[in-house]
């Protein structure tokens, strides 16, 4: 393994993990390509897929008193679910299709909620239960349901740290679904690259302690404009199939 291959992924993951801890997704959408410059495809995703798990428990930790119970009811079990079938599927089907129609319905909910008109225009809380299955499906199947996720999350009037909290537990539950998956597919892939894993998952660590920071300084309206316009990003980036 060469210095740079070591040492790229890991100062990848500080910057990433600081970046987007207020976002509730986007770790694992820029550590992925990161690991694939330098690693196969399907050690790379179990790596990463490992990391987030681990980011996301101690992002739990954190923000533990500002988890709300409610929003996870409504999402519940169907997140699991929905992540199982993705993981089995992965590497089974096209998934060009599926980004695309996801990159314009994130674009949408994005700009709703960047121009303001999320306010008055609200997703009915009923489909929660459609918002919980699909993010959770295209976490196992494509590895982007951080975005729609927070998308659904926006819907809500919740302080910033409930966000980040709730959102950090909802994606436990997809990776934890889905990393016993890619396990089984790549048995070897952890014991091999366990040193890299472990001060990867510190840097990660080191960068949301980074993030947290930052996250009391701002206001919650320039925090939700923030989640709006990486959500439009992250859509944009899957609509032109770049992602």
């Amino acid at each position: 393994m060469s210095e740079i291959s070591f040492l790229i992924p890991i100062i990848a993951a500080f910057i990433s993990a600081a970046l987007t801890l207020m976002t509730g997704f986007g770790l694992g959408t820029i550590l992925t390509p990161v690991f694939l410059i330098f690693y196969d495809v399907k050690i790379a995703i179990l790596i990463v897929a490992v990391v987030h798990l681990s980011n996301n428990l101690l992002k739990i930790s954190l923000f533990s008193r500002h988890i709300s119970i409610d929003i996870l009811k409504r999402f519940g079990a169907l997140t699991l679910i929905g992540a199982f079938i993705g993981a089995f599927f992965q590497g089974r089907m096209d998934s060009s299709i599926v980004k695309i129609l996801l990159g314009i319905a994130l674009i949408f909910l994005g700009l709703k909620e960047a121009t303001g008109f999320g306010e008055k225009l609200r997703l009915p809380q009923k489909i929660d239960l459609i918002g919980g299955f699909l993010s959770g499906l295209l976490g196992g199947f494509v590895g982007n349901q951080g975005a729609i996720r927070s998308a659904y999350l926006l819907n809500y009037n919740i302080p910033k740290e409930t966000f980040v909290a709730t959102a950090a537990i909802i994606a436990s539950v997809v990776d934890v679904t889905r990393i016993p998956v890619y396990i089984f597919s790549n048995k070897d892939a952890l014991s091999d690259n366990l040193l890299l894993l472990l001060i990867t998952t510190a840097s990660a660590f080191a960068g949301t302690f980074a993030g947290k920071r930052f996250l009391k300084k701002v206001s919650l309206k320039t925090f939700k404009t923030y989640v709006a316009v990486m959500i439009i990003i992250i859509g944009a980036l899957l609509s032109l199939r770049i992602l």
